[in-house]
Order: C-alpha cells, then structure tokens, then sequence
C-alpha cells in the first residue's frame, strides 16, 4: 500500500546533494545521509551509479568532519559500501541494517527480498572489516501468523548476532494490505510480551557494547545549538553523558568514557 501511494523512488542527484552538504558543513560537524531506501539511490539516475559512488563524491567534494548513513538495506550494503565505510575516518562507526525477523518462514510472507543467511553474511562481514561499529536493527513483532517458534527463532537470531541495538515494533495492520486482511492476526498482549523478550535481550547486549569502552577514547559529536553542551553521540552510536561540559557545539571532540551506569553511559572530554 505504502509504495502504490509514494510511488517510484527518486534520487536526488548527486550534485544537490553535494550542494546541499557544502552548505550545512560550516554550520554541522555530522551530516546524516537519510531517504526512503537510501541502499537504492541511483539506480534510477543516468548510469546507475550505487551509494558508495555517492558517498566517496561527497567525501572528495566536500569538507564535512562527519556523514553517518541511516538505514540502508540487507542487500544494499555491498561489500565495496562496507569497505568504504570501514575505511574512511570521515564516516561514523554505524551500521543500520533492518532485519524485521529472524524467521526465514516470516521473511517470506513479508515477501522480503533477502533471507536469514543472507543477512548474517552481511553482519558477518560488517562486524570483521569494524570491531568498535554499532550495529543495529529494526525488528517487528506479531507479524500476521507469527508462531511462537517464529519468533523463537528471531531472538535465538538475534541472540547470536553482534547487534549493538534494536527499533522494536509491533505490526499494525493498514487497511488495503494483505497482512490486514490475513486472519491469524497476533493478540496485542502477545505483541507486548514478544516486545519486551527482545526490548531485555538487547538491553543486555547493548550494556556490554558500552561497558567494552570504558576506560577507552572514542570520537563523538558534541551537541547544541552555540551553548555549553553535556551530551554527546559518538562515531559508534553511543550517547554520553558529559561530566565536563563542551563551549561551541555541536563540534566533534575526543572523549574517555569512565562508567556505564545502566541505560547511561558517562565520559570526559579530552579537548
């Protein structure tokens, strides 16, 4: 239903993109590239140049500290988007892949493209070519028909996986569609209770990513609008509590981080 109203995808070129970040950079010390499948761009652009095309133009045309991707597909995250990401100090430790289930059963009544190997391939390979990356998903629950050994098989799934966090969401039916008009809809007390189960899981997982980084210096951007800030987003997606204050954000600056305190995480400037 969502496609037949939007329609086709359009590609802003790459020139307005590259414009339009010339002109936030003075302002922005992090630029986020986002769109409705940002993996897709170009492809209907004369030569069909891919996202890394775009991405290294706007690394070589611009002067931007930062660029973060948004999310971008399983099956769009080719190998040379990976190794560019990996490589280049200018691009934030981040990759979102959304995932929806873990269940190839499920995938295939979402009549999703990819499949569980697929998509573990991709993580695989994320996790190797970035050690101190986040890596998250978005993961929905009570998809019409959803057995219990479906879903099951997405915590065991993500379980196994390195996800670093998770966009947890119930299904909800939009009148039109075929998953509205199947009949084994999911109870919302069993929605609830699935979102919990992997809202704990990732909460444990995500607790470890941060605790790794005690003691250690990452790059984050310190946020506000020309005030003092005391908060700040690193490259690797973890938001920190500032025991000193920042003048002039939003700027990248170096910070240690010294404890995680549950869901908070707390660190010292260095500059």
């Amino acid at each position: 239903m969502i496609p037949s109203v939007r329609g086709h995808s359009r590609s802003a070129s790459g020139g307005s993109v590259v414009e339009e970040i010339r002109k936030l950079e003075c302002r922005y010390p992090e630029i986020v590239l986002t769109g409705i499948n940002l993996g897709r761009w170009g492809r209907d652009l004369p030569g069909r140049p891919r996202l890394a095309f775009l991405v290294r133009r706007i690394l070589e045309e611009s002067e931007v500290r930062r660029i973060r991707l948004s999310s971008v597909e399983p099956m769009d995250w080719s190998r040379e988007l990976l190794a560019l990401v990996a490589e280049s100090p200018r691009i934030a430790d981040h990759v979102h892949m959304p995932l929806q289930s873990g269940s190839d059963a499920v995938l295939r009544r979402m009549r999703r493209r990819y499949r569980i190997r697929h998509y573990e391939s991709r993580v695989r390979h994320a996790r190797a070519a970035m050690p101190r990356a986040s890596i998250g998903a978005d993961v929905m629950v009570g998809f019409p028909g959803e057995t219990d050994a479906e879903f099951e098989e997405t915590l065991a799934f993500v379980e196994r996986m390195p996800f670093t966090y998770l966009h947890v969401f119930p299904f909800s039916p939009r009148e039109g569609t075929p998953a509205a008009d199947n009949a084994i809809q999911i109870s919302r007390a069993v929605k609830r209770e699935r979102s919990c189960a992997l809202r704990s899981l990732i909460a444990r997982k995500n607790l470890e990513f941060r605790e790794s980084f005690v003691g250690r210096r990452v790059s984050a951007v310190a946020m506000g609008t020309g005030e003092a800030s005391t908060r700040a987003l690193s490259s690797n997606f973890i938001d920190i509590t500032l025991t000193r204050s920042v003048t002039k954000a939003p700027r990248i600056t170096d910070i240690r981080i010294d404890s995680v305190e549950g869901r908070h995480t707390f660190g010292l400037p260095l500059n």
